[in-house]
Protein backbone atom coordinates (compact mmCIF):
# COMPACT_ATOMS: atom_id res chain seq x y z
CA UNK A 1 0.00 0.00 0.00
CA UNK A 2 2.62 2.44 0.91
CA UNK A 3 4.51 1.43 -2.30
CA UNK A 4 1.42 2.37 -4.32
CA UNK A 5 0.65 5.69 -2.59
CA UNK A 6 4.42 6.44 -3.28
CA UNK A 7 3.81 6.39 -6.97
CA UNK A 8 0.60 7.90 -7.05
CA UNK A 9 2.72 10.66 -5.21
CA UNK A 10 5.11 10.82 -7.75
CA UNK A 11 3.12 10.75 -10.64
CA UNK A 12 0.89 13.54 -9.65
CA UNK A 13 4.67 15.63 -9.05
CA UNK A 14 5.13 14.91 -12.87
CA UNK A 15 1.61 15.67 -14.32
CA UNK A 16 1.85 19.06 -12.46
CA UNK A 17 5.41 20.13 -14.05
CA UNK A 18 3.60 20.17 -17.46
CA UNK A 19 0.39 22.47 -17.93
CA UNK A 20 -2.24 20.70 -18.63
CA UNK A 21 -5.36 21.22 -20.96
CA UNK A 22 -8.56 19.59 -19.54
CA UNK A 23 -12.09 20.14 -20.78
CA UNK A 24 -14.92 19.85 -18.30
CA UNK A 25 -18.23 17.96 -19.21
CA UNK A 26 -19.72 21.77 -19.84
CA UNK A 27 -17.40 22.13 -22.68
CA UNK A 28 -15.15 24.94 -20.58
CA UNK A 29 -11.55 24.87 -21.45
CA UNK A 30 -8.90 24.33 -18.21
CA UNK A 31 -5.72 25.08 -18.59
CA UNK A 32 -3.62 23.76 -15.24
CA UNK A 33 -0.79 25.18 -14.62
CA UNK A 34 2.54 24.22 -12.61
CA UNK A 35 4.29 26.90 -9.95
CA UNK A 36 7.33 26.20 -12.39
CA UNK A 37 7.23 28.47 -15.85
CA UNK A 38 8.22 26.44 -19.07
CA UNK A 39 10.46 28.91 -20.18
CA UNK A 40 11.91 29.25 -16.48
CA UNK A 41 12.74 32.78 -14.98
CA UNK A 42 14.35 35.98 -16.62
CA UNK A 43 16.00 39.19 -15.33
CA UNK A 44 15.21 42.44 -17.37
CA UNK A 45 17.33 45.40 -15.78
CA UNK A 46 15.52 48.65 -15.29
CA UNK A 47 17.62 51.65 -16.94
CA UNK A 48 16.91 54.84 -16.07
CA UNK A 49 15.94 57.60 -18.92
CA UNK A 50 13.88 60.06 -17.01
CA UNK A 51 11.77 60.83 -13.88
CA UNK A 52 9.30 64.18 -14.04
CA UNK A 53 7.84 65.98 -10.66
CA UNK A 54 10.02 65.08 -7.35
CA UNK A 55 11.52 68.43 -6.21
CA UNK A 56 10.51 70.45 -9.33
CA UNK A 57 8.95 73.70 -8.47
CA UNK A 58 7.61 73.94 -11.57
CA UNK A 59 5.44 70.79 -11.54
CA UNK A 60 3.12 70.44 -8.95
CA UNK A 61 2.00 66.24 -8.67
CA UNK A 62 -0.41 65.85 -6.35
CA UNK A 63 -1.59 62.07 -6.37
CA UNK A 64 -0.87 59.62 -9.53
CA UNK A 65 -4.51 57.86 -10.14
CA UNK A 66 -3.35 56.09 -13.40
CA UNK A 67 -0.92 56.39 -16.42
CA UNK A 68 -1.37 55.66 -20.05
CA UNK A 69 1.33 56.39 -23.07
CA UNK A 70 -0.09 57.53 -26.58
CA UNK A 71 1.31 55.45 -30.03
CA UNK A 72 3.77 58.38 -30.40
CA UNK A 73 5.46 57.54 -27.00
CA UNK A 74 3.79 60.66 -25.43
CA UNK A 75 2.79 59.60 -21.54
CA UNK A 76 -0.56 61.26 -19.72
CA UNK A 77 -0.79 60.93 -16.52
CA UNK A 78 -4.16 61.60 -14.83
CA UNK A 79 -3.86 63.56 -11.55
CA UNK A 80 -6.83 62.39 -9.05
CA UNK A 81 -5.84 64.96 -6.05
CA UNK A 82 -5.28 68.18 -8.69
CA UNK A 83 -8.21 66.76 -11.17
CA UNK A 84 -5.88 67.41 -14.15
CA UNK A 85 -3.63 64.96 -16.63
CA UNK A 86 -0.05 66.53 -17.11
CA UNK A 87 1.05 64.89 -20.73
CA UNK A 88 5.06 64.44 -20.98
CA UNK A 89 6.89 64.12 -24.19
CA UNK A 90 8.85 60.43 -24.88
CA UNK A 91 12.07 62.38 -23.51
CA UNK A 92 10.44 63.19 -20.27
CA UNK A 93 10.16 67.11 -21.39
CA UNK A 94 6.47 68.40 -19.47
CA UNK A 95 4.37 69.48 -22.73
CA UNK A 96 1.02 70.06 -21.08
CA UNK A 97 -1.98 70.27 -18.77
CA UNK A 98 -5.18 68.91 -19.69
CA UNK A 99 -8.55 69.00 -17.77
CA UNK A 100 -9.24 70.67 -14.18
CA UNK A 101 -11.61 70.24 -11.40
CA UNK A 102 -15.44 70.86 -11.60
CA UNK A 103 -18.34 70.12 -12.77
CA UNK A 104 -18.04 71.69 -17.06
CA UNK A 105 -16.84 70.21 -19.74
CA UNK A 106 -13.57 68.91 -19.89
CA UNK A 107 -13.57 69.01 -16.25
CA UNK A 108 -14.03 66.25 -13.24
CA UNK A 109 -13.45 65.66 -9.70
CA UNK A 110 -11.96 62.31 -8.20
CA UNK A 111 -10.57 61.16 -11.22
CA UNK A 112 -9.45 57.59 -10.95
CA UNK A 113 -8.68 55.38 -14.38
CA UNK A 114 -7.28 57.19 -17.96
CA UNK A 115 -7.82 55.32 -21.44
CA UNK A 116 -8.00 56.06 -25.06
CA UNK A 117 -11.45 55.67 -26.94
CA UNK A 118 -11.08 54.34 -30.43
CA UNK A 119 -11.64 57.87 -32.22
CA UNK A 120 -8.23 58.96 -30.02
CA UNK A 121 -9.64 60.69 -27.30
CA UNK A 122 -8.64 60.60 -23.91
CA UNK A 123 -11.58 58.81 -21.38
CA UNK A 124 -10.72 60.03 -17.51
CA UNK A 125 -12.85 58.04 -15.33
CA UNK A 126 -15.03 60.19 -12.31
CA UNK A 127 -15.29 57.50 -9.90
CA UNK A 128 -17.63 59.23 -7.52
CA UNK A 129 -20.17 60.54 -8.33
CA UNK A 130 -19.78 58.13 -12.05
CA UNK A 131 -18.77 60.22 -14.88
CA UNK A 132 -16.93 59.30 -18.12
CA UNK A 133 -15.11 63.02 -19.34
CA UNK A 134 -13.76 62.93 -23.07
CA UNK A 135 -10.48 65.06 -24.03
CA UNK A 136 -9.35 66.03 -27.25
CA UNK A 137 -5.43 65.93 -26.74
CA UNK A 138 -4.72 69.50 -26.57
CA UNK A 139 -7.20 69.66 -24.18
CA UNK A 140 -10.35 70.75 -25.67
CA UNK A 141 -13.11 68.99 -24.16
CA UNK A 142 -15.47 66.56 -26.01
CA UNK A 143 -18.77 65.22 -24.88
CA UNK A 144 -19.41 63.11 -21.85
CA UNK A 145 -19.76 59.60 -22.64
CA UNK A 146 -22.94 58.63 -21.12
CA UNK A 147 -23.04 55.62 -18.47
CA UNK A 148 -24.17 52.64 -20.97
CA UNK A 149 -25.31 50.27 -17.72
CA UNK A 150 -28.79 49.39 -18.21
CA UNK A 151 -29.01 47.83 -14.88
CA UNK A 152 -30.61 50.96 -13.31
CA UNK A 153 -29.59 52.89 -9.97
CA UNK A 154 -26.44 54.86 -9.00
CA UNK A 155 -23.38 54.54 -11.25
CA UNK A 156 -19.89 53.81 -11.18
CA UNK A 157 -17.16 52.93 -13.47
CA UNK A 158 -14.26 50.98 -12.36
CA UNK A 159 -12.13 51.12 -15.54
CA UNK A 160 -12.00 50.75 -19.59
CA UNK A 161 -10.17 50.12 -22.55
CA UNK A 162 -10.66 50.69 -26.73
CA UNK A 163 -10.83 47.72 -28.47
CA UNK A 164 -11.30 48.35 -32.15
CA UNK A 165 -14.35 50.50 -32.52
CA UNK A 166 -16.06 49.68 -28.96
CA UNK A 167 -15.15 50.14 -25.22
CA UNK A 168 -14.68 47.27 -22.70
CA UNK A 169 -15.72 48.68 -19.13
CA UNK A 170 -16.06 47.64 -15.41
CA UNK A 171 -18.18 48.88 -13.04
CA UNK A 172 -21.30 49.09 -10.97
CA UNK A 173 -24.89 49.90 -10.22
CA UNK A 174 -27.01 50.35 -7.32
CA UNK A 175 -30.97 48.60 -7.56
CA UNK A 176 -33.22 47.29 -5.88
CA UNK A 177 -34.54 43.55 -6.68
CA UNK A 178 -37.07 41.72 -5.17
CA UNK A 179 -37.16 44.14 -2.46
CA UNK A 180 -33.21 44.03 -1.71
CA UNK A 181 -30.88 46.34 -2.54
CA UNK A 182 -28.06 44.66 -4.54
CA UNK A 183 -24.83 45.89 -6.00
CA UNK A 184 -25.09 44.83 -9.79
CA UNK A 185 -21.19 44.63 -11.40
CA UNK A 186 -20.14 44.41 -14.58
CA UNK A 187 -17.52 43.71 -17.78
CA UNK A 188 -19.55 44.38 -20.86
CA UNK A 189 -18.51 46.45 -24.02
CA UNK A 190 -20.14 48.75 -25.82
CA UNK A 191 -20.30 51.06 -29.06
CA UNK A 192 -19.42 54.78 -28.68
CA UNK A 193 -23.11 55.13 -29.12
CA UNK A 194 -23.21 53.35 -25.62
CA UNK A 195 -25.21 50.27 -27.38
CA UNK A 196 -24.48 47.22 -25.87
CA UNK A 197 -21.55 45.09 -27.94
CA UNK A 198 -20.55 42.23 -25.19
CA UNK A 199 -21.21 40.93 -22.26
CA UNK A 200 -17.95 38.87 -19.98
CA UNK A 201 -18.99 39.27 -16.40
CA UNK A 202 -21.55 39.94 -13.71
CA UNK A 203 -22.26 39.51 -10.60
CA UNK A 204 -24.68 40.76 -7.97
CA UNK A 205 -24.07 41.26 -3.83
CA UNK A 206 -26.65 42.14 -1.24
CA UNK A 207 -26.33 45.87 -0.22
CA UNK A 208 -28.26 47.86 3.26
CA UNK A 209 -27.84 51.13 4.00
CA UNK A 210 -26.99 50.95 7.97
CA UNK A 211 -25.09 47.95 9.55
CA UNK A 212 -24.14 46.23 6.64
CA UNK A 213 -21.35 43.53 6.91
CA UNK A 214 -18.60 44.27 4.33
CA UNK A 215 -16.27 41.45 3.35
CA UNK A 216 -13.10 41.79 1.46
CA UNK A 217 -13.03 39.22 -0.97
CA UNK A 218 -16.40 40.15 -2.71
CA UNK A 219 -16.07 44.18 -2.42
CA UNK A 220 -12.43 43.69 -3.90
CA UNK A 221 -13.65 42.12 -7.00
CA UNK A 222 -12.85 41.86 -10.76
CA UNK A 223 -13.98 45.26 -11.58
CA UNK A 224 -9.94 46.58 -11.62
CA UNK A 225 -8.74 43.14 -11.95
CA UNK A 226 -9.09 42.62 -16.10
CA UNK A 227 -7.55 43.63 -19.28
CA UNK A 228 -8.04 43.47 -22.93
CA UNK A 229 -6.17 42.19 -25.92
CA UNK A 230 -6.18 43.83 -29.68
CA UNK A 231 -7.88 40.96 -31.03
CA UNK A 232 -10.61 41.81 -28.76
CA UNK A 233 -9.84 38.99 -25.82
CA UNK A 234 -10.78 39.86 -22.27
CA UNK A 235 -9.15 38.50 -19.06
CA UNK A 236 -10.23 39.20 -15.50
CA UNK A 237 -9.27 37.21 -12.23
CA UNK A 238 -12.78 36.82 -10.33
CA UNK A 239 -11.42 35.66 -7.19
CA UNK A 240 -10.03 37.22 -4.69
CA UNK A 241 -7.83 34.62 -3.45
CA UNK A 242 -7.57 32.17 -6.10
CA UNK A 243 -4.93 32.47 -8.78
CA UNK A 244 -7.67 31.75 -11.78
CA UNK A 245 -8.09 34.01 -14.63
CA UNK A 246 -11.23 33.89 -17.38
CA UNK A 247 -10.11 34.77 -20.69
CA UNK A 248 -12.80 35.52 -22.92
CA UNK A 249 -13.41 36.09 -26.85
CA UNK A 250 -14.75 39.43 -28.21
CA UNK A 251 -17.98 38.15 -28.41
CA UNK A 252 -18.19 37.30 -24.76
CA UNK A 253 -18.18 33.64 -25.09
CA UNK A 254 -15.42 31.89 -21.95
CA UNK A 255 -12.22 30.88 -23.99
CA UNK A 256 -10.39 29.24 -21.55
CA UNK A 257 -9.71 29.30 -17.45
CA UNK A 258 -6.23 29.90 -16.62
CA UNK A 259 -5.60 28.17 -13.33
CA UNK A 260 -2.33 28.07 -10.99
CA UNK A 261 -3.78 25.61 -8.10
CA UNK A 262 0.06 25.49 -6.24
CA UNK A 263 -0.34 29.23 -6.00
CA UNK A 264 -0.83 30.31 -2.03
CA UNK A 265 -1.36 33.92 -1.36
CA UNK A 266 0.55 35.60 0.95
CA UNK A 267 -0.67 36.27 4.37
CA UNK A 268 -0.25 39.70 5.14
CA UNK A 269 1.68 40.91 8.56
CA UNK A 270 -0.33 42.57 11.10
CA UNK A 271 0.78 45.78 10.29
CA UNK A 272 -0.73 45.42 6.31
CA UNK A 273 -3.58 43.99 8.29
CA UNK A 274 -4.48 47.43 10.09
CA UNK A 275 -3.38 49.63 7.47
CA UNK A 276 -6.16 47.84 5.54
CA UNK A 277 -8.83 48.03 7.61
CA UNK A 278 -8.21 51.89 8.74
CA UNK A 279 -8.58 52.19 4.86
CA UNK A 280 -11.73 50.25 4.43
CA UNK A 281 -13.27 51.55 7.50
CA UNK A 282 -12.63 55.31 6.08
CA UNK A 283 -14.49 54.25 2.87
CA UNK A 284 -17.20 52.87 4.34
CA UNK A 285 -18.02 56.13 6.61
CA UNK A 286 -20.96 56.74 4.36
CA UNK A 287 -22.79 53.40 5.73
CA UNK A 288 -23.43 54.59 9.19
CA UNK A 289 -22.72 51.35 11.80
CA UNK A 290 -21.32 49.26 9.08
CA UNK A 291 -17.93 46.98 9.64
CA UNK A 292 -15.38 45.37 7.53
CA UNK A 293 -14.04 42.17 7.41
CA UNK A 294 -10.54 42.20 6.23
CA UNK A 295 -9.01 38.99 4.18
CA UNK A 296 -6.15 37.62 5.91
CA UNK A 297 -4.18 37.29 3.22
CA UNK A 298 -3.78 39.40 0.20
CA UNK A 299 -5.36 38.73 -3.07
CA UNK A 300 -3.70 36.26 -5.51
CA UNK A 301 -4.01 38.64 -8.94
CA UNK A 302 -2.93 42.34 -9.04
CA UNK A 303 -2.67 43.24 -12.14
CA UNK A 304 -3.07 41.66 -15.95
CA UNK A 305 -1.72 43.30 -19.15
CA UNK A 306 -2.07 42.02 -22.95
CA UNK A 307 1.02 42.70 -24.92
CA UNK A 308 1.17 43.50 -28.63
CA UNK A 309 2.38 40.13 -29.08
CA UNK A 310 -0.74 38.35 -27.49
CA UNK A 311 1.23 37.14 -23.96
CA UNK A 312 -0.76 38.17 -20.87
CA UNK A 313 1.46 39.57 -18.47
CA UNK A 314 0.28 38.58 -14.62
CA UNK A 315 1.56 40.48 -11.26
CA UNK A 316 0.88 38.49 -8.63
CA UNK A 317 -0.25 39.80 -5.23
CA UNK A 318 2.88 38.03 -3.87
CA UNK A 319 5.21 39.46 -7.06
CA UNK A 320 4.06 42.96 -5.26
CA UNK A 321 4.03 42.41 -1.92
CA UNK A 322 6.78 39.72 -1.07
CA UNK A 323 9.25 40.95 -4.02
CA UNK A 324 12.56 38.56 -4.03
CA UNK A 325 15.53 39.73 -3.13
CA UNK A 326 17.51 42.64 -5.71
CA UNK A 327 14.41 42.84 -7.75
CA UNK A 328 11.71 44.76 -7.77
CA UNK A 329 8.70 43.27 -8.78
CA UNK A 330 7.68 39.87 -11.38
CA UNK A 331 5.62 39.05 -13.91
CA UNK A 332 4.31 35.70 -14.55
CA UNK A 333 3.32 35.62 -18.68
CA UNK A 334 1.17 33.41 -20.55
CA UNK A 335 1.33 32.36 -23.73
CA UNK A 336 -1.67 32.25 -25.90
CA UNK A 337 -2.84 29.01 -24.74
CA UNK A 338 -2.72 30.13 -21.50
CA UNK A 339 0.32 28.08 -20.20
CA UNK A 340 2.65 29.79 -17.87
CA UNK A 341 5.68 30.40 -20.06
CA UNK A 342 7.53 32.50 -18.31
CA UNK A 343 8.34 34.53 -15.06
CA UNK A 344 10.12 38.24 -15.96
CA UNK A 345 12.05 39.77 -13.01
CA UNK A 346 12.20 43.38 -12.62
CA UNK A 347 15.64 44.86 -11.52
CA UNK A 348 15.65 48.09 -10.28
CA UNK A 349 13.43 50.37 -9.02
CA UNK A 350 12.42 50.71 -5.44
CA UNK A 351 8.90 50.09 -3.58
CA UNK A 352 6.72 48.03 -5.60
CA UNK A 353 4.35 47.76 -2.40
CA UNK A 354 4.04 51.70 -2.60
CA UNK A 355 4.67 52.64 -6.39
CA UNK A 356 2.73 52.35 -9.11
CA UNK A 357 4.14 50.01 -12.07
CA UNK A 358 2.92 50.41 -15.61
CA UNK A 359 4.10 48.17 -18.73
CA UNK A 360 4.91 50.13 -22.01
CA UNK A 361 6.18 48.67 -25.24
CA UNK A 362 9.99 48.54 -24.13
CA UNK A 363 9.56 50.63 -21.09
CA UNK A 364 8.32 50.68 -17.33
CA UNK A 365 6.63 53.78 -15.94
CA UNK A 366 6.87 53.92 -12.30
CA UNK A 367 5.04 56.32 -10.13
CA UNK A 368 6.93 57.12 -6.53
CA UNK A 369 4.60 56.45 -3.04
CA UNK A 370 1.46 56.24 -5.50
CA UNK A 371 -0.43 54.18 -3.03
CA UNK A 372 1.07 56.50 0.26
CA UNK A 373 -0.14 60.03 -1.90
CA UNK A 374 -3.55 58.56 -2.99
CA UNK A 375 -4.34 57.53 0.83
CA UNK A 376 -3.20 61.29 2.18
CA UNK A 377 -5.19 62.49 -0.34
CA UNK A 378 -8.49 60.64 1.13
CA UNK A 379 -7.44 62.32 4.23
CA UNK A 380 -5.49 58.65 5.70
CA UNK A 381 -2.31 58.85 7.13
CA UNK A 382 0.59 56.78 4.86
CA UNK A 383 2.59 55.70 7.52
CA UNK A 384 5.57 58.22 6.94
CA UNK A 385 6.59 61.08 5.72
CA UNK A 386 6.13 60.86 1.86
CA UNK A 387 8.35 62.24 -0.40
CA UNK A 388 7.28 64.46 -3.64
CA UNK A 389 5.78 62.05 -6.54
CA UNK A 390 8.05 61.26 -9.23
CA UNK A 391 7.17 59.71 -13.05
CA UNK A 392 10.16 57.74 -13.73
CA UNK A 393 10.64 56.13 -17.17
CA UNK A 394 12.45 52.62 -17.43
CA UNK A 395 14.07 50.93 -20.61
CA UNK A 396 13.03 47.68 -20.05
CA UNK A 397 13.73 44.87 -22.54
CA UNK A 398 10.31 43.43 -22.22
CA UNK A 399 9.68 42.03 -25.92
CA UNK A 400 12.98 40.16 -25.76
CA UNK A 401 12.37 38.51 -22.62
CA UNK A 402 9.96 36.35 -23.91
CA UNK A 403 11.59 35.32 -27.21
Amino acid sequence: MRLLTVSLLLLAAVAIAQPQTVTDADGTVRVINPETPLGGDVTVPLTELWRAGGDDPDLLIGAIADLTTAPDGRVYALDGQLSEVQVFAPDGAHEATLGRQGEGPGEFMNGSRLFWTPRGELAVLQGWPGKIVLLQTDGTPGPNYALPYDGGGFQIVSRGAAVADYLVLSGSAWAERDGQQMRLAYLRAYGMDGAPVAVYHEAQQPQAFGGFNFVERDYRDFQARWTAAADGRVAAALDFDAYRIHVWNADGSLDRIIERPGYAPAPRSDEEHDAFQEAYDMMIQWNPGSTFAVSETHEAVTQLAFRDDGTLWVQSGNAQWRAGENEFTSYDVYDREGRFARRVHLAGGDDPVDDGVFLGDDRVYVVTDMLGSLLASFGLEPGEELAPVSIIAYKADLSGAVK
